[in-house]
């Protein structure tokens, strides 16, 4: 069985975003390796102590230089979210781990929710319910199935279940890779997990 390349992820994060489109572009045939593991990134900050590049200075300036940046490099359109950082992504990640029966579905969940939050003319209030149905009502999802998997029990242990094994195999942000045991933090270090992809076989 050939080895997969493990995406966690949180909706919050713009350099997830990045990261989503730089997967065709750094893993070209691999890409189809890929498995999402959505994670609860508050919860990986505040266990590791890990702080938001916004709360210093010249690290959030940077961050936004360079988010355009990697935007330019893999040709994708980029609009800062009016209600970032205070986002309550948990639902639409628990929504997504629910659509993982479906890899295909899954996908196209994940760019809508990427695409909604941070490209779309009028943003995404990640917890505003109405504006979800709507939006997943308009792509073509069963908007009462994603709000469903976006409440269930089964789903809320899930996300706790990505973020916990993420922390414990060494994980401190998003996006993080894993190849095997092996963490790559960042959508700049997908050159290095595509070679490991490809040792590992």
């Amino acid at each position: 069985m050939s080895a997969k390349l493990e995406f966690y992820f949180d909706f919050i994060s713009p350099f997830s975003y990045v990261a989503y489109h730089a997967l065709p572009h750094e893993l070209g045939d691999l890409s189809d390796r890929v498995e999402f593991r959505p994670l609860f990134l508050g919860a990986v900050m505040q266990t590791t102590g890990n702080r938001p590049p916004g709360l210093v200075p010249a690290k959030g300036k940077y961050m936004q230089r360079d988010l355009q940046r990697c935007c330019a490099r893999y040709g994708i359109e980029f609009r800062m979210n009016p209600h970032f950082p205070m986002m309550n992504t948990r639902p639409m990640l628990r929504a997504a781990i629910g659509l993982a029966d479906d890899a295909d579905t899954q996908k196209r969940f994940i760019e809508t929710i990427f695409h909604h939050v941070w490209r779309a003319e009028e943003p995404l209030k990640t917890d505003d319910l109405e504006q979800v149905r709507a939006i997943c009502a308009s792509a073509g999802f069963d908007a009462d199935r994603i709000l469903g998997l976006a409440e269930s029990e089964e789903t809320k242990a899930r996300l706790k279940a990505n973020t916990d094994s993420a922390i414990e195999r060494g994980a401190f942000g998003a996006p993080s890779f894993f190849v095997e045991d092996e963490l790559f933090f960042g959508h700049d270090r997908l050159d290095y997990a595509r070679e490991a992809l490809i040792a590992a076989g």
